[in-house]
């Protein structure tokens, strides 16, 4: 899908969610978030959404994000401190992101997501495995939604 009319975005931040620091990076077409902590960041911006709208975020939202982040041409990953978790947008196309999150612009890294939120315990394991990839998806999707949303309100 080549975007009508696709974002180049150069940043640089810094942050802290509730105590985790949090840096993003972009260049061009790609958005790089990296959290010091992905489960401490993942209840950090629980709570933050649940401020805002009573809710955390829901896949509807995940999908609107990837989408919107695919329209414009961008692509973000969330990395953990043991390697990548989430990635979303315009180079993915993901059968186990739309079946676990309801988008194939979604893709979620197993490996990366048990690593950052640890094992899941014993009886539950897939749920929680999927519950932990749709969290840090969604964690992605939250640290660049403030970035990308208002370029959907100008078409």
């Amino acid at each position: 899908m080549t975007p009508e009319r696709p974002l180049h975005v150069v940043a640089d931040l810094s942050i802290d969610v509730d105590g985790v620091p949090v840096q993003v990076r972009a260049s061009g077409a790609d958005l790089h978030v990296v959290a010091g902590d992905v489960r401490r960041l993942l209840a950090g911006v629980r709570v933050l959404g649940g401020a805002a709208t009573q809710r955390g975020p829901s896949r509807a939202d995940l999908r609107r994000v990837a989408g919107t982040l695919a329209e414009r041409g961008l692509t973000a990953q969330l990395d953990g401190p043991s390697g990548r978790v989430a990635t979303l947008g315009a180079r993915v196309d993901s059968r186990t992101g739309a079946a676990l999150l309801g988008t194939r612009r979604a893709r979620v890294h197993p490996a990366g997501v048990v690593r950052a939120v640890g094992p899941p315990p014993r009886g539950v394991a897939a749920a929680c495995v999927i519950g932990a990839s749709v969290a840090a998806a969604l964690v992605a999707a939250a640290c660049v939604v403030g970035a990308v949303a208002p370029c959907r309100r100008h078409r």
